[in-house]
């Protein structure tokens, strides 16, 4: 009985560190993104599905320093950003961002309130971005 419980453990770690892997290194299949627009509302959604920029916001999301402290700022984001990742085999799963521009700041919605501070090329970059596929 103990051999067999041992074996499933050792069975279901090699299964958990095999999903984790896989993920880990995915890039979005789409990234989502409302501006805020002058009349304090969000405009439409817009749909960034370019492998290539995907991949390039993706890994400056990756380089932000994180605290797990909520975003002091009152005022809502200037875009709010849904990462949307498709691993094969598994559920689709999201990570939703609010992006500050003045205070240069970007703040995880999901899955915790976190914060994280952005240099200047990277807030540069998402604005670019954003601003072409308008």
């Amino acid at each position: 009985m103990k051999r067999m419980l041992a074996g499933c453990v050792i069975w279901m770690g090699f299964l958990l560190g095999g999903c984790a892997s896989s993920e880990e290194n995915l890039d979005p299949s789409r990234i989502l993104y409302q501006t805020l627009e002058v009349d304090g509302d969000y405009g439409a959604t817009r749909i960034i599905t370019d492998a290539e920029t995907s991949a390039q916001l993706d890994r400056t999301t990756d380089e932000v320093e994180w605290e797990d402290q909520p975003v002091p700022i009152e005022r809502e984001p200037d875009v709010k950003v849904t990462f949307v990742y498709t691993p094969e085999d598994a559920p689709e799963r999201s990570l939703d961002f609010g992006i500050w521009y003045e205070e240069q700041m970007m703040g995880g919605i999901d899955p915790r309130d976190s914060r994280g501070e952005l240099k200047s090329d990277q807030v540069t970059l998402f604005q670019e971005v954003f601003d072409e596929y308008e």
